[in-house]
């Protein structure tokens, strides 16, 4: 539905009456029409312009009514006029006494923030609306899109159904949580980007205020703890054994030589600790040979128990995300841990202030190599009386239990780290991957600059780990086992695609809020430097000069002047 054009609604003459709408009441207006000032209409074409337009009953349509309704209010838009929009604007299916009751309680409840940032009417000589002193023009900016109805219907089966009993904002924290946390249940699957092997492992993290249902990752953590469970439960076991055989070595010691003792067993987990220092958790790593996954609701859990060493840590979560080696070094103990290829994924949430304490800034290497969600909605009261539809932890297990079956049926890595799922994307959907990006990054440059550029160059990669995921759970749909060489359905590369172009609008927003460090390159001349490395790079890799130039979007005969010395 399009937004109300503001210039249409000079005055009450404008309007008629909606012939559909509920009869007028005593004093008050017959629902339809105006009130002269149009402050019910400009507060709907605001509101529409942040927030799009009602959506559908049962996908958030309680909430936008809210946010809608609390925003006219303020705006001192008489009650009457606020419902009308509501009503007319709604979608089918709509309950019109459930809106009624909101917009009219809303009103009731909060009749002191009445006119709190009031709209005045329009002079007889402007066409634009007079506003008092005290009322605040500025709208904040536009909250980056969600994912879309068709994203989630294109989902494989599996992962549609991990998003199902949910809506809203909730529905997408559970999208992109458990793609973060499915990304690390399949160490053998993986494939070429950029002519370097990859992994499938995501970093996200969702951004909103405190109980505005950024918990619902919690549901996605459920999904692998019946494997992370075995694999504790092996670890146990096996250090049973470890113990008795401990035992028997130092009984048989006695007056005899026994031989070198039994080596330790390692401790198997799937889920990392995040509530541990840098040491524990790399030494954790090795235990489990170089693979994990760090799911916290906060990401304080993180930040604060990494404490003074979250400068170093920083960094190796950048070269973890890339799969380059990691070392630790420890004077004190002579502790040495070497990671070859790390392969870790990551899902956080956390609240706007806590962003700063794992990233200070937007130049900080950690930003571009996370998958961000970031939202706000009003307070909603949600009642806590059983529906009759079954448990949430009945539901998840059963999805745990069948993603148990999976990670079992699929190929782990070779000795030598060979794949043992090699995913692919077809030449035309590659092409469609670095149209999307080439784009993007135009987008990204023009909005962030350098910072905005590192984070497109990610995103492609992110995209194309998200395709590969996607596959690996399509076979599974199929009756087939993800093993050998893979292509990737082109319809999974749209859905990832998709995802790529929510996430890039999220990932600026993030970048929007961050600080730049004082001296810091901005503008067009960070974007050139991040450019520069990236032709350099690729250069390195060996790529010739015109597919550098089609891979960045940069012309080939600047492509050939920057490499004329390198």
């Amino acid at each position: 539905m399009q937004p109300l054009n503001l210039d249409d609604l000079d005055g009450a003459d404008d309007l008629q009456p909606n012939p559909a709408a509920a009869p007028g009441r005593a004093g008050t207006h017959a629902y339809g029409q105006p009130d002269p000032t149009g402050a019910a209409a400009w507060c709907y074409e605001h509101h529409t312009t942040r927030h799009g337009p009602p959506p559908a009953p049962g996908d958030g349509h309680n909430h936008w009514v809210t946010g809608f309704t609390k925003f006219c209010n303020e705006s001192g838009a008489p009650v009457d006029d606020v419902l009308a929009l509501a009503l007319d604007t709604a979608p089918a299916g709509h309950d019109a006494r459930k809106i009624e009751a909101t917009v009219r309680g809303i009103y009731r409840r909060d009749a002191s923030q009445h006119g709190s940032k009031p709209y005045t009417a329009r002079t007889a000589g402007g066409n634009k609306p007079n506003f008092a002193a005290d009322f605040d023009q500025k709208e904040p900016p536009a909250p980056p899109p969600t994912f879309g109805a068709d994203v989630y219907n294109a989902l494989p089966d599996y992962l549609r159904r991990c998003c199902e009993p949910f809506d809203g904002h909730e529905k997408a924290v559970m999208l992109v949580g458990s793609l973060a946390v499915l990304s690390g249940c399949f160490p053998g699957a993986g494939g070429t980007y950029g002519n370097k092997h990859n992994g499938l492992n995501l970093f996200s993290f969702v951004l909103a205020p405190a109980a505005s249902g950024k918990g619902t990752l919690s549901w996605a953590r459920r999904l692998a703890r019946p494997w992370h469970r075995r694999l504790l439960d092996e670890s146990r076991r096996a250090a049973a054994d470890y113990d008795t055989e401990l035992a028997a070595h130092k009984a048989a010691g006695k007056g005899s030589a026994p031989g070198p003792p039994p080596a330790a067993p390692p401790r198997r987990l799937l889920y990392l600790p995040g509530d541990s220092t840098a040491a524990a958790l790399i030494g954790a790593l090795a235990e489990n040979e170089g693979r994990g996954i760090i799911c916290e609701n906060e990401a304080d859990t993180l930040t604060t128990a990494l404490g003074g060493e979250h400068g170093k840590f920083a960094d190796k979560l950048c070269k973890i995300f890339e799969h380059e080696p990691v070392t630790l070094t420890r004077k004190t103990d002579r502790l040495h841990i070497e990671l070859d290829r790390p392969a870790v994924s990551i899902a956080l949430t956390g609240t706007p202030a806590q962003l700063p304490r794992l990233m200070p800034n937007a130049e900080n290497g950690l930003v571009s190599r996370f998958l961000f969600y970031t939202f706000s909605q009003p307070y909603v009261w949600r009642s806590g009386r059983p529906t009759g539809a079954g448990s949430l932890e009945s539901y998840f297990d059963g999805l745990g239990a069948e993603l148990s079956r999976m990670i079992e049926l699929t190929p782990t890595p070779g000795e030598n780290g060979e794949l043992g799922a090699e995913i692919t994307l077809s030449s035309p959907d590659f092409d469609r991957l670095d149209a999307a990006g080439a784009a993007g990054l135009a987008d990204a440059v023009a909005a962030a600059g350098g910072a905005g550029a590192s984070q497109a160059f990610r995103l492609g990669l992110i995209a194309w780990r998200v395709a590969g995921l996607l596959t690996v759970l399509r076979c599974f749909e199929n009756g087939e086992l993800p093993a050998g060489r893979l292509t990737a359905d082109p319809a999974d590369v749209a859905t990832a695609l998709a995802i790529m172009e929510v996430a890039r609008a999220h990932a600026l927003a993030v970048l929007a809020s961050l600080p730049t460090p004082a001296g810091a390159a901005s503008g067009k001349f960070a974007a050139k430097a991040d450019l520069v490395a990236k032709v350099q790079e690729l250069h390195a890799q060996g790529l010739s000069y015109r597919e550098i130039a089609d891979q960045t979007g940069v012309p080939f005969s600047t492509v050939r002047n920057w490499l004329k010395n390198f």
